[in-house]
């Protein structure tokens, strides 16, 4: 039982450490991806870019709902997850969506004045939620494990 209640500590410290970074990734991933597809194209490499895309987004998304720590004992991730990291991860899940409206919003402000496709539109608000919650997340994480 020890061993998972240690296992269970390391994940949280490495989560805690590891969010804010992933966040920041997407938020960075998300500017050098807008700046440099090609939007308009049909080609296998842009069919590839949007499945790569997506597929990170997906896990992003699940590991965010989850709590990660999919491959620890079932007993350790029971641990490591916590009243305090549970509460840490709904706040982050709110202030994702929060951002993803509030960009949804900006999104169609700008659009009379500069046309976003579809898919660009839903990638940046894509990205800014997840991005934001995820920091959000990792910043819980950090306050509340000191």
């Amino acid at each position: 039982m020890v061993d998972h209640f240690e296992t269970a500590e390391q994940f949280a410290k490495a989560r805690a450490l590891a969010a804010p970074f992933i966040g920041a990734l997407m938020l960075a991933l998300q500017q050098g991806v807008v700046f440099v597809w090609d939007w308009g194209s049909t080609s296998s490499g842009a069919l590839l870019q949007v499945a790569v895309w997506l597929f990170f987004a997906v896990m992003m998304m699940l590991l965010l709902l989850s709590g990660g720590g999919w491959f620890l004992p079932k007993k350790a991730r029971a641990i490591a997850n916590d009243e305090p990291t549970r509460a840490n991860r709904d706040r982050a899940v709110r202030i994702g969506f929060v951002v993803a409206i509030l960009t949804c919003f900006l999104v169609v402000a700008v659009s009379p004045f500069d046309p976003l496709p579809a898919q660009r539109a839903a990638h940046i608000v894509a990205s800014m939620g997840l991005g934001t919650a995820f920091i959000a997340l990792g910043m819980g994480e950090l306050f509340s494990n000191g």
